[in-house]
């Protein structure tokens, strides 16, 4: 059986890494890129995803494509997120349509549920949450709340692959992941956050000359108030690098999906998203769990 061709758009942020790391040296896929810019070591068709002519030739002759192309700003102004992820989503899917590309794997985000976090938060971080409401357990079929306009993007996202995918019949089979906190491989653990915050800190310290603001910059020291906090929610909603690939690989691989939605997250004990879905849907067995973690790694 001949290996798959997969074109990766926006492959070269935090979730690309984890497919260059995990996936892309298997001999199982055959992956190409699509970005803004060149890359020395990766196969890089260069273009903007709001440019569909410019696109375009990058579709011909895949399989499959993974779209991570956007802008991924929680807090992004409705002006910034117009052209990369409505425009851009839709230039995607017309061309997949246009080349004849059977399967699409759409990065969506977690902030399309935002407000139940919003909400609930940083009380919804703790194993014990209270039962009687259990966000923990927010399904594919929960009603979606996006936290701003970004979510709302995201949103607009799975419902015009859906269109693409029950009615135009291209591509055939749409997975959108509601994607958690992926995190780079330096910072790909439950304290990742944490130590971000602390690598600022320090940064900012050495230099003399700067004024340091702990509010602009996200930064604190290690065991502060923060840092615990940022811990205690990235324990909750960690995706590791290698869950998240699997993921991906449990898409690619899968034949009956027409359109469905899961959430992208590891097996935390704290998560308040469902991953039951995705595990009878699509065998999905995530391999980490942010609560067997006490420190950072070493």
């Amino acid at each position: 059986m001949p290996e798959p061709n997969v074109l990766v758009t926006g492959p070269f942020g935090e979730a690309g890494e984890a497919i260059l790391t995990n996936l892309a040296n298997k001999e199982r896929y055959n992956f190409t890129y699509l970005d803004r810019t060149d890359h020395p070591q990766y196969d890089t068709h260069v273009a903007d995803i709001s440019d569909y002519d410019a696109i375009r030739p990058a579709f011909d002759g895949q399989d499959a494509v993974i779209h991570l192309a956007a802008q991924s700003d929680a807090g992004a102004s409705f002006e910034d997120i117009v052209e990369p992820n409505i425009v851009g989503t839709y230039n995607v899917l017309k061309a997949m349509k246009d080349a004849d590309v059977p399967k699409l794997i759409y990065a969506s985000s977690q902030r399309v549920m935002g407000l139940y976090e919003e909400e609930h938060a940083p009380e919804l971080y703790r194993e014990d949450y209270p039962s009687e409401y259990d966000p923990r357990r927010l399904t594919h079929e929960t009603l979606p709340k996006p936290d701003g306009y970004y979510g709302a993007s995201k949103m607009f996202g799975e419902h015009i692959c859906r269109v693409h995918a029950r009615r135009e019949g291209a591509p055939e089979q749409v997975y959108s992941l509601r994607i958690s906190s992926v995190r780079t491989e330096t910072y790909d653990h439950p304290y990742g956050d944490a130590e971000r915050g602390v690598t600022r800190s320090d940064e900012h310290q050495v230099n003399e000359d700067e004024v340091w603001d702990q509010s602009q910059t996200g930064s604190w020291e290690r065991g502060s108030e923060e840092y615990e906090e940022m811990v205690k929610r990235l324990k909750a909603s960690w995706t590791s690098q290698r869950d998240f690939a699997n993921l991906l690989e449990c898409c690619l691989e899968d034949q009956d999906v027409t359109y469905d939605s899961f959430y992208a997250v590891s097996g935390n004990d704290a998560r308040w998203f469902d991953i039951e879905h995705a595990k009878a849907v699509l065998g999905y067995e995530p391999q980490d769990n942010g609560s067997t973690w006490d420190s950072p790694p070493k």
